[in-house]
């Protein structure tokens, strides 16, 4: 009988354009890799604990090109970093990914912000893991992550990622 289960892995970021390797160590009973999901958590600057306010990107669009600025923009979500993923076996490169902050625009027409503030688990934004189908052969992934916000930024920020390894074992 085969179960699902999830690994773990927390990658911390502290320096503008980082370059973490990682492994995950699976299950010696690990049959299939069946899913990939990932989270960003923002701690706040290099420096210090002072958390970041993210830039209103739609009030310096509007500013540049000129359109009134009480008129509603959508926000693109920002390019946080990128994940690749590694089997050493016949697999090989297997899962590649721009990990994306959250939806910018998850408050958008919420006009709730009063006393219930706007959150992915009140608002519904469903998280689901990207399926992949991968045997098991080994029990080592090769995980690599570069900081692209930071860069993007030009300063140093503090946040970690975390990467959850879907996996079917054998009861």
């Amino acid at each position: 009988m085969m179960k699902e289960q999830v690994i773990i892995t927390k990658i911390s970021i502290k320096r503008q354009g980082e370059r973490k390797h990682f492994q995950i160590k699976l299950a010696n009973d690990t049959k299939f890799i069946v899913g990939i999901e990932y989270n960003v958590r923002l701690i706040g600057l290099a420096d210090g604990d002072v958390i970041i306010e993210p830039v209103e990107d739609a009030k310096l669009e509007s500013a540049a090109i000129g359109v009134e600025r009480s008129k509603t923009f959508f926000k693109r979500s920002r390019l946080i970093g990128d994940l690749k993923l590694q089997s050493c076996e016949e697999a090989n490169w297997f899962y590649s990914t721009d990990v994306l902050e959250s939806d910018a625009n998850l408050s958008y027409g919420d006009f709730s912000q009063g006393g219930f503030p706007v959150n992915d688990y009140t608002h519904g934004n469903k998280r689901t893991e990207e399926i992949v189908k991968i045997d098991a052969d080994s029990t080592i992934i090769q995980g690599w992550y570069l900081d692209a916000f930071g860069k993007s930024l030009k300063t140093d920020i503090r946040y970690e990622v975390t990467v959850y390894v879907w996996i079917n074992v054998e009861e």
